[in-house]
């Protein structure tokens, strides 16, 4: 659900841009002879992929068009977008072997907005009969929505087809001369895109477990996930000494541990992490080994102390912000503040940000204070400033999956929807977990003893 979200929020208008690289508008590159202007065209089909990641719908009109359709066809239409997307990038690879770009589209082929659901040609009437089911329901009816997905009859030829082309284009890359490092992201992209698809199926399955049977549910989910954690150890000891890595881990573990997922597996899987990645291990003195092992000894530290948290006690956060400077909620006692869990991919948390600045710049000398907790890397921080700069939030953020950040405080505290803000009272305890919009002025002023 949070994909489809994600996918309808990314929309561009430069249709100029997708038209020149569209493979009817590309030039014929036989008739070109110098190097020139092979350079030329492969800069033009460059800018082409690299510009289609982020274009969805042509106009407003067919945006709004794509809101009012079936589920069916919404799932066809965005089936041909990213099937437009993944052929752009499939023939820059095949052009430009040689090319500079050839490593970022090669990224691109393994990102999941280039990744098609294969939607079948023909379909059964009984399954149209499901797939027909008023679209309205599913914004609502999490149910349907899922037997829907389940549902889509899947051209199992074209998505084989696929796969085998993402493994021989990594496994050619993984033969060049390009950098570890290069070669590793390469890696973790491929085992992302098998994840996905894992994380789709078990999503899909629409169950609730059974307190009951949860002795059974921890060995499903543990079997259900150990070859990706198998897969992630084999690339951690394939490169011991890029720090990066730790990030991959902690990304891992957040995801498979959402509460709709296996949240029982986090402590488990920070104590596996933690064992193979020991002083004793031959390649233990390894940056990316010690960086790994650092990571989960702190996480493993930072739940163990959250068991003995108090609900009723105040929270207790300490951090360098972005931008150096040092927070400590202790220090703020006295004051009410705002904690805003937000992603550069949450459009509905950047859209919040100026209703927070207005409020902020109101009661802010009337002992207001606000604090982003944003859930990207270091790979995404100018992303992250940029936004901060346009939406003129000039309060301190932590970069919450930095490479600096041992204990990431969306996983620490199981955020797994956005957004998610948090207000805390003079004494620092939290008394809300969804103040924003409308509800968000009566609160601070309540709390401010302004009423």
């Amino acid at each position: 659900m949070m994909l489809l979200k994600t996918k309808i929020i990314l929309i561009s208008m430069h249709l100029s841009l997708l038209y020149s690289a569209s493979p009817q508008g590309n030039v014929d590159m036989a008739k070109h002879t110098n190097v020139t202007d092979i350079k030329s065209q492969a800069e033009s089909d460059w800018i082409g992929v690299d510009s289609i990641k982020t274009y969805f719908c042509n106009t407003p009109k067919e945006l709004e068009h794509y809101h009012n359709s079936s589920f069916l066809e919404k799932r066809r239409f965005e089936d041909t977008v990213e099937k437009k997307r993944l052929q752009l990038a499939e023939n820059f690879l095949e052009k430009y072997p040689n090319d500079a770009h050839y490593y970022d589209v090669l990224t691109y082929f393994l990102h999941y907005l280039f990744e098609p659901k294969f939607i079948a040609d023909k379909i059964p009437d009984s399954t149209l009969w499901v797939l027909n089911q008023d679209s309205k329901l599913t914004k609502t009816h999490r149910d349907l929505f899922l037997s829907q997905m389940r549902a889509l009859p899947i051209d199992e030829v074209a998505r084989a087809r696929w796969l085998k082309k993402g493994n021989e284009l990594v496994e050619k890359f993984l033969e060049s001369n390009a950098p570890l490092e290069q070669k590793a992201k390469i890696e973790m992209r491929l085992m992302g895109r098998d994840l996905r698809m894992a994380l789709f199926q078990y999503e899909y399955m629409n169950f609730q477990k059974n307190t009951m049977e949860s002795g059974y549910w921890e060995r499903f989910d543990t079997y259900y996930w150990e070859p990706f954690r198998l897969r992630l150890k084999t690339l951690l000891f394939k490169y011991p000494d890029l720090e990066t890595l730790a990030l991959n881990v902690e990304q891992f573990i957040a995801i498979i541990s959402r509460e709709y997922l296996s949240p029982e597996l986090t402590e488990p899987s920070w104590q596996y992490f933690y064992n193979i990645t020991d002083a004793t291990h031959p390649l233990g003195n390894q940056k990316g080994i010690k960086a790994v092992h650092t990571m989960a000894k702190e996480n493993l530290k930072a739940r163990n102390d959250l068991k003995d948290v108090d609900a009723s006690q105040p929270l207790e956060l300490v951090f360098t912000a972005m931008d150096g400077s040092r927070i400590d909620l202790k220090t703020m006692r006295g004051k009410v503040v705002l904690l805003d869990f937000w992603s550069v991919r949450c459009g509905p948390c950047i859209m919040e940000m100026p209703h927070v600045k207005a409020l902020y710049d109101t009661y802010r000398d009337k002992g207001f204070e606000v604090i982003g907790i944003v859930a990207n890397s270091d790979t995404e921080k100018a992303q992250v400033l940029k936004i901060l700069k346009k939406q003129n939030a000039n309060w301190p953020q932590r970069l919450d999956k930095g490479s600096e950040v041992t204990v990431s405080y969306h996983s620490l505290y199981n955020i797994t929807s956005l957004p998610t803000v948090w207000l805390l009272d003079k004494e620092g305890k939290i008394v809300d977990r969804n103040a924003r919009g409308m509800r968000l002025e009566p609160l601070i002023r309540k709390y401010l003893g302004l009423d």
